[in-house]
This record gives C-alpha cells, structure tokens and sequence, in this order.
C-alpha cells in the first residue's frame, strides 16, 4: 500500500508539472507521463506451514511360551491312597499344585505342559507297571493356573483304556485347553492374534508311523500357524545325556518346520542345542509329578522363550532361558508343589547341571541367570 501510494503522489506531481507549463512544456510532460512505468515486485505469498510426513513404526510383537516337563497329576495304580497325588488333591484342592509357578504361567502368553497320565472315571488298568491315573475335574489343576495347552503324546495317556483316552481328550476340551495328539495339532491364539501350533507324538512303539505324525503334523501347520512346537516323547529314562537317535529325530523336527522342540519320557534333565537357529531342549523332567513320592532327582526348570515379530515377520534372534526350580516344596518328600527356586545354590547347581548335559550337543549352554547363550557361530 505504501508503494502505491508513492507512485499515485509522483503521477500527481507530473499532472501539475504539465498544468503549470507552456504547449511545448507540456507536451514533453505528456510524453514522459505515457512512458513512466511504474516497477513491479511479485507478491510475497507465504508458504503454507506443512510438516514432513512421519515414517511408519514398525509393528513389533513379542510372545513369550513356557514349557515345562512331565505332569502326572493323579496317583499310580500300585501306590496307595495316603499321601498320594489323589489325597493332596481331595485335602487342598485344585489351586494347590501350581501355586508356586502361577505367576510365571500368568506373565507368559502360552504355557505348554506334557499331561503324562489320563484323565479318567474308568477303574480297570491296562495290564503294564506303572499306569497313572487323575480324575477329569483335575485338569481345573491347568486351567485354574493359566496353562492353555497341553501334549497327550506319552505312553501314559490310555493307561485305564481306550475310553480313558477319550475321557481325556473331553476334560481338556471342556477346560477350554488346546491338547495335541498323533494326528491331532493343536493350536493357540494370543489376544495380540499370534497364533502357535504344536504336534505331540510318542516315539515309543512303530516308529515309522509316529514320524509320520510329527512331519505331517509340522508341514501341515507351518503355514497356518506363526510359532511351530514339535513335541516329541522319546529317549531313555533316568539318561541324562541325549542320545544320537533323539538328536537325528528333534533336529529333523526342525527340519520338518518347527521354530521349537520340547523333549519329554527320560524323567530327568538333559541339554539343549541350537539347530539352524532353533532351540531343542531335549527333556525338561519331571514338574508335577504324582507318580513318585520321594524321587532320587528333585531338580526341574521351566523353560521360557519370547518370540519377536516384526510387520508380522518371526525375527532369527533366540531371547530364551531355563527358570530352576523343584518339583516339590519341600526336600525329602514329594508335595507335588513345583516351587522356583531362589538360593543361589541350588540356581548355580541346577545350572551348572544343564551346561554338564549339553556340552556334547554342540556349544550351547547357560549363563549364571539362566540365559541361553548360543554358541559364536550360531
């Protein structure tokens, strides 16, 4: 506005300069007036205050999957009522068993047990030495402590029967637990929409076809499924040392799909290793377990891995470790009341036992807190 003004009150001048000046005067006047043109500056348009777009976040999932080893929760045809499985159940109900690991199995997102025994009304045991046996209102033992899946491939699952089997199958159906079985997978969803698969077959008897579960099972599911277990029941009991048949089968497991294998059937301990970048833990022992009152081997862990997705993409790293625990509360005595363990001896001990079963297995072991450390070329 104010150049505006300026260049009306030059043009006002120049009229004035002609009114007041003679016909030659003003003519010249006239000429220079036709010939002034004013300079133009473009306008100033401010720019608009635009912000540059965010990039997009990464969508990160991360789920965490507890395993633990054999839960025979029931009593074993030989043993006697007193103090057994069935009068700690019948004295503290339901709630009592897992009391001491429920928080564990409350933080994770999956917790996977081996259900070593049936689940059963029937009376009359299969002709064999050992067959455990729980009632069907004791799988409120798993579902009152957040254990949502559970693997029926051992050789305790039709101890009363074939319809003791079936039994089973309908308590865990009726608790609302995922079980699997031969050719029966089962399958788990987590509220963030992971969805995690297992196979659980037992190894003992015509191997042939029990392999063929596991691989069919594994290959059918992997591209169902975002985490795959393999469940294999094998090895020899009491052995602490996985043999080269457990180790040819499990790695083959990966092989078939599996990003995990959780080994069960030695009722001890033994190591684990890390096959192209996939975690075997070969037997987690016993956990709860009813079928021996006082055993030679207390010590047990629960095994623990958190799975990490990235725009829905399982990354390669291994975030794994063992938590020691006993599979009674006290010593002496077996409460089937697994309890975590928290002095520094029996950690380091339980530990240090861990890293003595998977030397031979290829490098993996165990730090001080429990970590899985992967060897340097994995």
């Amino acid at each position: 506005m104010k150049k505006r003004a300026a260049i009306l009150s030059i043009l006002a001048l120049i009229v004035l300069s002609i009114s007041s000046c003679g016909p030659a005067e003003k003519q010249e006047a006239k000429e220079q007036a036709e010939a002034y043109e004013p300079e133009y500056t473009e306008p100033v348009i401010p720019e608009a205050d635009t912000q540059p777009e965010p990039e997009p976040q990464p969508d990160i999932k991360t789920v965490t999957v507890s395993a633990t080893g054999d839960c025979a929760i029931g009593r074993v045809h030989v043993h006697g009522y007193a103090e057994s499985f069935e009068d700690y159940y019948d004295r503290f109900g339901p709630d009592y068993f897992l009391e001491g690991v429920r928080p564990v199995f409350e933080a994770d997102d999956f917790t996977l047990v081996n259900c070593e025994c049936c689940l059963t009304n029937e009376t009359v045991h299969v002709d064999k030495e050992y067959c455990i046996k729980g009632y069907p209102e004791y799988v409120q033992i798993f579902s009152g402590s957040s254990v949502e899946g559970a693997t029926l491939g051992n050789n305790h699952n039709a101890d009363y029967g074939p319809n003791s089997l079936e039994e089973t199958k309908l308590a865990m159906e009726w608790a609302g637990i995922s079980y699997a079985l031969n050719d029966i997978t089962g399958t788990y969803e987590t509220p963030e929409g992971i969805k995690i698969g297992f196979v659980s077959v037992s190894m003992l008897g015509d191997f042939p076809t029990r392999s063929a579960y596991m691989e069919n099972g594994l290959k059918s599911l992997r591209d169902q499924v975002d985490i795959l277990i393999a469940c294999p029941h094998m090895g020899i009991e009491r052995e602490n040392y996985a043999n080269g048949n457990q180790q040819s089968f499990m790695r083959n497991c990966i092989d078939w799909g599996a990003d995990l294998v959780i080994g069960n059937h030695p009722h001890v301990l033994q190591g684990s290793e890390v096959y192209n970048g996939k975690v075997i833990m070969y037997s987690l022992g016993n956990f709860c377990f009813g079928a021996n009152h006082n055993p030679s081997d207390y010590d047990t862990v629960i095994y623990q891995q958190t799975f990490t997705f990235v725009d829905g993409t399982l990354q390669n790293d291994i975030n794994a470790k063992i938590i020691p625990c006993s599979i009674s509360s006290v010593t002496g005595n077996n409460t089937y009341h697994p309890t975590i363990y928290t002095s520094e001896e029996d950690i380091a001990r339980v530990i240090g036992k861990m890293n003595d079963f998977s030397a031979h297995l290829g490098g993996t072991s165990f730090d001080g807190n429990g970590a899985l450390i992967t060897p340097p070329a994995l």
